[in-house]
């Protein structure tokens, strides 16, 4: 593989010198490489590293092959332009309506962002790698989060070309979102069709990733929210087949709070038919139902839903609920945190402390939780603290407890810096995105000490990439989470602590109605 590239370079470099043609003297100088026998064209970015865009790793997604597995793309002879994004995964627009709402609640114009182009043919990813590095480099798998409803790979915060200056391989990938990736039915061949999709993507990084230097046995696999929780999901599902033992999981807590329903899943899932074609069962005229109308009913028919995997004996035999209480979790090396104010930007104005305090805990338990968040002056914060430990920080403390357990190692982080003018959403959900890229989007006040914790984070993220440790040379070194419950605090400086919530997370195990 290497020697293909090598060879490739040549090419081009006689063609460039050889050449009085402008216009191929510039296709020439786009990087390429060899996938089987197609020839694949991407582009260099400003800092030299090569990026190949819009990968296929599946057949489209479509028609008779809506809610099939995915068919692995096959190398031919035709050549493959991956100079461009492909489109997002087909959604409602969750993903760029969320950036809009974070961008107005703190004065900036949601106009700054666009969202892409949304397809049912979705099933690609995107490479950045530096391939005048040759030696074979570790690869970085990123999944996005979005509710697994909304987001895509290739969001400004996810490019991987600073990384990948850095020594390793970047791969976002793309996967069905919503009744395409989630949708559950008792006829249904196959179950959890997005978790099928990135089970195909990491065989297809397995397969190809030495081509663009990568080493396909050091792989880890990451993503934020919903991305996190299918990073987990797939490191416990047979699609996996042991191609990766790490594990970067950021701000996700909701499949260890309990397991999930399938006879739920499939409820919905006959509603969706007979909505569509009048009978429950009727999955043929369903798949010819345009996409469209598949999205308008969503609203509806899965009000109140959260897609995500079911347990299913080929792509997910076990929750990751009952993994962790039963300890059949994998012996994986894993960094896990949470934000200061996860939960800040999504409660409502109509949302009282009194009706949340009764949502979750018994009326007996009130008085000690609430006492546990006096410090807190108002009612909205007090419910944010809440919440955000419940849904986000508790659970990820008891991943991180359950993967020690299992024989692994943990490294736990919490991220509290809050940008000047940020502080109507705090360290908001997401917010520590842009200092693990080091892509910090234009619209967003970056000052020097944003730049000073984004060198300090990537160093520990790149470290663990590379040698399943985060950096042991830093100034501020991170002790394991088996290390009297180290953690570190990522804000306005970067110190070593136990966990601020250690014993609130207690307090508040002991005090939730149970989800079991």
């Amino acid at each position: 593989m290497m020697i293909q590239r090598i060879l490739l370079s040549a090419t081009v470099m006689f063609l460039v010198a050889c050449s009085d043609d402008q216009s191929t003297v510039t296709a020439a100088s786009q990087p390429q490489v060899m996938l089987g026998a197609s020839l694949v064209t991407g582009v260099r970015e400003s800092n030299g590293v090569e990026a190949f865009l819009g990968l296929p790793f599946a057949e489209p997604p479509v028609a008779e092959l809506r809610w099939k597995k995915p068919i692995p793309w096959q190398a031919s002879s035709e050549a493959i332009d991956a100079s461009r994004f492909a489109p997002a995964c087909m959604q409602n627009g969750s993903g760029v309506a969320w950036y809009h709402r974070m961008m107005a609640r703190v004065g900036v114009d949601p106009e700054l962002m666009e969202g892409p182009e949304y397809s049912e043919d979705c099933l690609y990813l995107n490479v950045w790698s530096d391939l005048d590095d040759t030696e074979a480099k570790p690869v970085l798998i990123f999944i996005h989060g979005g509710s697994n409803t909304g987001g895509w790979s290739y969001e400004p915060n996810y490019h991987g070309e600073v990384l990948a200056k850095r020594g390793v391989v970047v791969v976002t990938v793309a996967y069905r979102l919503g009744v395409f990736g989630w949708f559950s039915h008792p006829n249904l061949d196959v179950q959890n069709a997005g978790l099928h999709d990135l089970g195909v993507a990491l065989d297809w990084v397995v397969e190809n990733i030495g081509v663009f230097g990568g080493d396909p046995s050091r792989i880890t696999v990451s993503g934020e929210s919903a991305g996190a929780a299918n990073a987990m999901h797939l490191a416990l599902s047979p699609l996996s087949r042991g191609n990766f033992q790490t594990v970067i999981h950021q701000s996700m807590g909701r499949p260890m709070r309990g397991r999930p329903n399938n006879d739920e899943a499939f409820k919905r899932g006959q509603a969706l038919a007979e909505k569509h074609t009048g009978v429950p069962s009727d999955l043929e005229t369903l798949r010819q139902t345009p996409a469209e109308d598949l999205m308008a009913s969503m609203a509806d028919v899965y009000q109140g839903y959260y897609f995500s995997p079911i347990v299913d004996d080929a792509s997910l035999p076990q929750s990751l609920f009952d993994a962790a209480r039963e300890g059949s979790l994998p012996s994986i090396n894993l960094v896990i945190g949470s934000n200061d104010n996860e939960s800040l930007m999504y409660i409502r104005d109509t949302t009282t402390l009194q009706s949340f305090m009764d949502s979750l805990f018994d009326p007996s338990a009130h008085a000690k939780v609430l006492a546990a968040v006096d410090d807190e002056s108002r009612e909205l914060d007090k419910i944010d603290r809440i919440s955000t430990a419940v849904a986000y920080t508790c659970p990820s403390l008891l991943l991180a407890d359950a993967i020690d357990e299992a024989g692994g190692r943990s490294w736990v982080y919490r991220f509290n810096r809050v940008r000047e003018g940020f502080e109507p959403i705090g360290a908001y959900h997401g917010a520590e995105l842009p200092y693990v890229f080091d892509q910090h989007d234009d619209w967003l006040p970056t000052d020097d000490i944003d730049r000073q914790l984004t060198s300090d984070l990537v160093d520990h993220w790149l470290s663990f990439v590379k040698s399943e440790t985060p950096a042991s040379t830093a100034v501020v070194p991170w002790p394991a989470w088996s290390d009297n419950r180290g953690t570190l605090l990522l804000g306005d400086t970067v110190e070593s602590a136990e966990h601020p919530d250690v014993e609130f997370c207690q307090l508040l195990q002991e005090s939730l109605v149970s989800s079991s």
